[in-house]
């Protein structure tokens, strides 16, 4: 069975839409719960090596993007994105004006908080200009 993107980016923006207040808060929830999902199976990581290439495994299997490449240093922490359908919905929203909404980004947070004890600061999110294209920065503290 294939998914269809013009379904995924509907459902998308439909979901964000029919919850509207709640969005943002419902967006970390299901963050938080991909992250554990993950993280509930990694068992121990011995350092942020281990840890990027765990999460990007997982990433990859759910297939939400055509290539997804995690890397983790020191201190930086960043997702580079390519062909992600999460990304289409989000741009039905930001043409009707509306506020986008991004799991993985939620779910990167958590799962380095979770997986690597430290605290995650959201630098930013670089978008190419292509369509379901970012790359995710983050600090570690």
């Amino acid at each position: 069975m294939t998914v269809s993107l013009n379904f995924f980016k509907l459902y998308h923006s439909t979901i964000i839409k029919a919850l509207g207040e709640d969005a943002k808060k419902v967006n970390a929830k299901i963050g938080s719960i991909f992250a554990d999902n993950w993280a509930d199976k990694a068992g121990s990581l011995n350092n942020n090596t281990e840890f990027a290439e765990s999460f990007e495994g997982y990433l990859v299997q759910l297939e939400f993007a055509e290539h997804v490449k995690v890397n983790c240093d020191g201190k930086d922490y960043t997702l580079d994105i390519k062909g992600c359908a999460i990304c289409h919905g989000n741009e039905i929203l930001r043409k009707e004006g509306l506020a986008t909404a991004c799991p993985i980004v939620q779910a990167a947070k958590y799962a380095a908080v979770k997986k690597i004890g430290k605290n995650v600061i959201t630098k930013g999110v670089d978008k190419s200009g292509v369509v379901g294209e970012c790359t995710i920065k983050f600090e570690l503290e």
